[in-house]
């Protein structure tokens, strides 16, 4: 456990106590802007907010991840609490921990922090907001010369990484960018991670119509499809005239606009419902359409307006007097006001990646608004380390206990990871596999953590290896999974083509393996110690607690479990409605593009 410092969280309301947590929570604030003058307060009282998770178990080199929500103007709590994060707030505003193998601060320190200035519980006076993705990377390396001042221990020996989702995938290439050109920030970035995220509107814009086509939701050419076709027209037009795309474009943001209103049902009994935006699967009512999902994030507004939850948390009351809300719109207005004068992010990954930095990009592949597909298109037209696309390197089986989790490719310093079953939200569905994935990218040697229990039994295509905990006492022989509790994940939703590069299944695993396994188990457990840094590919094996995965969160299976959904959500494939259908032109759509 870490020294106590000024910032400790020692203990919040809904803990039984502050002894059973598994890992010490340090909170507060940092100034984003320099003072106008030596020795006064930062320009417009510019604050950003963070919350430090420190790590469960520590790796031989320390890890620490920074956690970014999109939105933009969205607070980083959604990761922390719905996502990422090693706390879950109950209904009756009782906190647990996640789930051994869920959380991200199992091997690294994570620093959710709630960024620009105005989101969550930052602050900043005069409606000062930041402008331009420019202006927001500044302000974060800002913020972090200070917490790396707070916290020396970061500057020395430790690999950072930027992760986070939806329009941090604009954030996140300025800042590395930011980052690597900084004077005196004694940080080391080591690689970025970036989930469902908005970073080339050429690539991206449209796969929502695509995906829509190839998961049978929409018929091609059908009326939803030539309805829509003038606003994709619109859309690539603008797109041509720009030798170097900008961040956004209003006229491509009426797709999402027009998929969703062509999918307003009303029911019998008078309720509108329309499908919700950041999952395919669900419905919501309209015009909400997926801003009341998900179902936890009700208790999660609870549990943060609280004034004893506020007064642990080190919330400036002075400062920021109001009640917490997921997205701030006024922030995230004035950044898209200015998109027009910053370029998308997608024209600083190849600088990133030519420069030796890891490049994560991963999806839920039920996402609407943020889809797979664009992601993949993303990596097929990128040119990096003089090579265009991935090149000869296709997508691999990617496994969890002998389930499939979705798909994994891997070229050069570029990894795309595509998670089955899961959601603009991704790890909110997949925590196992968004954990999982997040080792293998920070390259985290679970045998060779003090204190750990390895619990995951993961491999991709045909690579493997054995690790085992140094100080388990469990056997190595191979855990058979627990089929009574299991769910097999399917690779496609059911009756749909897939969006992504098939991939051959022809080497999963099999009783000829499971004997070689074995064999080779104690002579892995040594060589893997003399190996240097290896590729993501590579199988962790269950020595101790076994887990089964299932397809959704584990804390509630919202498929399955009576009462764990809003009441405003449902779950089941989108279909297109029959006589009841409401074609009502009037009816209105949500606005906002992105929420996290």
């Amino acid at each position: 456990m870490s020294r106590a410092t000024p910032w400790t969280v020692s203990q919040l309301p809904g803990e039984p106590h502050a002894t059973s947590r598994s890992f010490q929570i340090e909170a507060g604030y940092l100034p984003a802007r320099p003072p106008v003058a030596p020795n006064q307060r930062p320009k417009d009282e510019a604050h950003l907010y963070f919350m430090l998770h420190r790590a469960m178990y520590t790796p031989r080199r320390r890890k620490l991840i920074v956690w970014l929500n999109g939105g933009p103007g969205c607070s980083s709590f959604d990761g922390a609490f719905l996502e990422v994060g090693a706390l879950r707030v109950k209904p009756s505003d009782a906190l647990v921990e996640a789930q051994a193998g869920q959380a991200w601060n199992e091997y690294a320190d994570v620093l959710y922090v709630d960024q620009p200035v105005g989101t969550g519980f930052s602050y900043v006076e005069n409606a000062a907001y930041a402008e331009t993705l420019d202006q927001v990377a500044e302000e974060f390396v800002f913020f972090l010369r200070g917490f790396a001042q707070a916290y020396p221990e970061y500057t020395q020996g430790v690999d950072v990484y930027l992760a986070g989702e939806s329009y941090a995938g604009q954030y996140i290439p300025y800042m590395a960018d930011a980052m690597l050109r900084a004077s005196n920030l004694s940080l080391h970035l080591e690689g970025i991670a970036i989930g469902n995220g908005f970073i080339d509107p050429a690539s991206q814009y449209g796969t929502e119509v695509d995906t829509l086509l190839q998961a049978g939701v929409w018929k091609k050419n059908g009326p939803e499809h030539e309805h829509i076709k003038p606003i994709l027209r619109a859309c690539q037009d603008a797109l041509q005239k720009d030798s170097v795309p900008r961040a956004e474009y209003p006229v491509c943001d009426g797709i999402v606009g027009d998929i969703i209103k062509s999918s307003v049902r009303t029911s019998l009994n008078g309720v509108s419902r329309c499908m919700n935006m950041y999952d395919m699967r669900l419905t919501d009512t309209s015009p909400a359409c997926g801003m009341n999902w998900p179902a936890e994030l009700t208790d999660l507004y609870t549990f943060l307006r609280k004034k004893d939850v506020r007064s642990a948390l080190h919330i400036d009351a002075n400062h920021k007097p109001e009640a917490w809300v997921e997205c701030n719109a006024q922030v995230g207005d004035v950044i898209h006001a200015h998109a027009a004068n910053s370029n998308a992010s997608v024209t600083l990954l190849p600088s990133l990646l030519n420069r030796g930095v890891p490049v994560l990009l991963f999806a839920g592949d039920q996402d609407l608004i943020c889809p797979a597909l664009g992601q993949q298109r993303l990596v097929e037209r990128l040119h990096w380390l003089g090579s265009d696309g991935p090149g000869d390197a296709k997508p691999e089986v990617w496994s969890i206990n002998q389930q499939p989790v979705g798909t994994w490719l891997h070229a050069r310093n570029l990894t795309l990871a595509t998670l089955t079953n899961a959601s603009h939200m991704a790890a909110y569905d997949a925590p196992y596999a968004a954990h999982d994935m997040m080792l293998r990218f920070m390259d985290v040697q679970v045998d060779w953590v003090d204190g750990a229990q390895v619990h995951m039994e993961s491999k991709i295509g045909s690579t493997s290896r054995i690790l085992v905990a140094e100080n388990s006492t469990a056997t190595t022989s191979t855990p058979s999974p627990l089929k009574s509790t299991s769910t097999p994940l399917p690779t496609t939703r059911p009756g749909s083509s897939s969006s992504l590069p098939q991939v051959d299944t022809s080497d999963w695993s099999g009783d000829l393996f499971v004997v070689v396994v074995l064999a080779l188990a104690v002579w892995l457990c040594f060589y893997v110690r003399r190996r240097a840094r290896r590729p993501a590919g590579a199988q962790y094996h269950a020595i101790g607690e076994h887990i089964v995965l299932q397809p959704t969160h584990a804390s509630q299976h919202r498929a399955a479990a009576a009462g764990s959904m809003s009441p405003d959500m449902e779950r089941g494939a989108f279909t297109l409605g029959g006589d009841d259908d409401d074609d009502d032109d009037n009816d209105n759509s949500p606005t906002k593009r992105f929420r996290d």
